[in-house]
C-alpha cells in the first residue's frame, strides 16, 4: 500500500532546497568574480552556469507539482547569504587569506546537500508527481552533483597544500571580503 504525499512537507523541502540554491547560486557568481584569475575562480567559473540551471529546474519542478514558491523563503537567503560575506575575517579592508578554503569548504559542503536533495527526489520520483521527464533529469542532476564534488575536492586539495601559507591558498588574489 502506498502512503499519500503531504504536499505541505514537500512543498516546504522543495522550498527550502530552492532557497540553497538561491545562496549556491549567489555565492557561486560572487566566487567566480572574486576568484577570477586564480585557481579557484578557474575551477568555480563552470558552477555557475550549472548552479544557475539547477535552480531553473528545480524552480520549475515546484511549478510543475502546483506547489507554492515562498519567497520569504529566497529573499531571506539572499539577504542571509550577503550578510555572511560581512563576516569579520581579520582583515580590515581585504580578504583573509583562508577565504577561499572557507568558502570552498563551505560551497562543497552545500554541493552535498544538493546531491542528498535530488537522490530523494529521484527515489520518491513517480509517487511525489514527478513527471518522466523530470525522474530522468535527476539522474542527470545526480551524476552532475558527483562530478560538481570532485572538481571541489580536487580543489581543496590545492589549497590545503597551500594554506597557513604568507599570502593565502589562492596564489594570485582573493576577494575583497569573504
Amino acid at each position: 500500500m502506498t502512503t499519500a504525499v503531504d504536499t505541505r512537507l514537500l512543498a516546504v523541502y522543495l522550498n527550502d532546497h530552492l532557497a540553497g540554491a538561491t545562496v549556491g547560486v549567489l555565492r557561486v557568481r560572487r566566487m567566480a568574480r572574486a576568484y577570477d584569475g586564480t585557481v579557484v575562480g578557474a575551477r568555480v567559473a563552470p558552477l555557475v552556469a550549472q548552479f544557475t540551471d539547477e535552480r531553473a529546474w528545480l524552480l520549475d519542478c515546484v511549478h510543475r507539482l502546483d506547489l507554492p514558491v515562498r519567497t520569504y523563503k529566497i529573499v531571506g537567503a539572499a539577504v542571509v547569504e550577503r550578510l555572511g560575506r560581512l563576516k569579520l575575517n581579520g582583515h580590515v579592508h581585504s580578504g583573509s587569506p583562508l577565504s577561499a578554503l572557507l568558502e570552498v569548504e563551505l560551497l562543497r559542503g552545500a554541493v552535498t546537500g544538493k546531491s542528498s536533495g535530488w537522490l530523494t527526489l529521484r527515489a520518491q520520483g513517480s509517487r511525489l508527481g514527478l513527471a518522466p521527464d523530470q525522474e530522468r533529469d535527476l539522474d542527470e542532476l545526480v551524476a552532475q552533483a558527483e562530478d560538481q564534488l570532485r572538481a571541489l575536492t580536487d580543489l581543496l586539495d590545492v589549497l590545503h597544500a597551500n594554506a597557513f601559507r604568507h599570502g593565502g591558498p589562492t596564489t594570485g588574489g582573493g576577494p575583497a571580503t569573504a
